[in-house]
């Protein structure tokens, strides 16, 4: 190749460097140049991507149904994290707070983040809709911080969480990476807060390109990618930084899990890459 494959990302943390280093200096050390570009924002890479100025993105579940839409169906996933895979939103409350399902929110105040998170505001906001008896009797309050970055740096669902420990509201939807590590770290007195709702899995993340992209580029990239070994030391850091247990190939089956999002972001008017 004449010249390099350029990914685009975006730098929601200073770890993505790190990230990107390591996945750069894989493909040169095995004579497959490239290089990668970082945004502020998903909206910026996606007009990157689409103009033809990036080759491959790095894109949000978000990003992704906007540049399918945008491009007129000319957008493909070439593969993903296992770990996009049943991705899930989920609404916690304290334990005390007698909330225990979608319709004990009637009169209570629930929480959403960021406005173009998928996982704490855009399908949560669609599963109220759908499952609430008395959704008009519900406020909603919104916690939208890093706009741009469609929920990557959990922020707002952390603010969330702050918000429920501090009787500012009852209740509120994170994603389940996040209601993890919230576990796993006692970021709360044992038992003080519980989930009471769990959606039906969907998919997150994806490698994106247009359909334009020499295919050897695209099966190049997408080889190299499958052909990473996670107990080489180096990999396997990077594959711990970015979380993932290993990559595997979009297909079919996992382009359905999507199907929800581009309802949803349809429905709510959110198809338009504001930048």
């Amino acid at each position: 190749m004449d010249k390099p494959i350029v990914v685009g990302s975006v730098a929601y943390d200073p770890k993505i460097v790190t990230i990107w280093d390591i996945i750069r200096d894989y493909f040169n050390d095995n004579g497959v140049r490239l290089d990668y570009m970082l945004f502020s924002n998903y909206e910026a890479q996606i007009e990157y991507l689409l103009s033809g100025k990036i080759d491959i993105a790095w894109n949000t579940n978000v990003a992704w149904v906007r540049t399918h839409e945008l491009s007129k169906g000319r957008a493909k996933a070439l593969l993903m994290r296992d770990t996009d895979i049943d991705f899930k939103s989920v609404f916690i409350t304290k334990a005390s707070s007698g909330i225990k399902s979608i319709n004990d929110l009637k009169g209570r105040k629930f929480a959403l983040g960021s406005a173009d998170s998928a996982q704490a505001a855009i399908l949560p906001l669609k599963y109220l809709q759908n499952e609430a008896k008395d959704f008009d009797d519900i406020e909603i309050v919104r916690f939208n911080s890093d706009l741009g970055k469609h929920g990557d740096t959990g922020r707002s669902e952390f603010d969330i969480l702050d918000a429920i420990l501090n009787n500012e509201i009852d209740a509120g939807a994170i994603g389940i990476t996040s209601w993890v590590r919230m576990l796993e770290d006692g970021m709360f007195p044992s038992g003080e807060i519980e989930s009471f709702y769990v959606s039906e899995g969907y998919c997150h993340c994806n490698f994106t390109v247009i359909d334009t992209l020499d295919e050897s580029i695209q099966k190049t990239f997408t080889e190299m990618l499958l052909a990473q070994d996670p107990n080489e030391p180096i990999i396997k850091k990077m594959m711990q930084m970015e979380g993932l247990n290993k990559w595997v190939k979009t297909g079919q089956e996992e382009l359905k899990g999507y199907d929800v999002l581009t309802t949803a972001m349809k429905e709510q008017d959110l198809m338009k890459n504001n930048w």
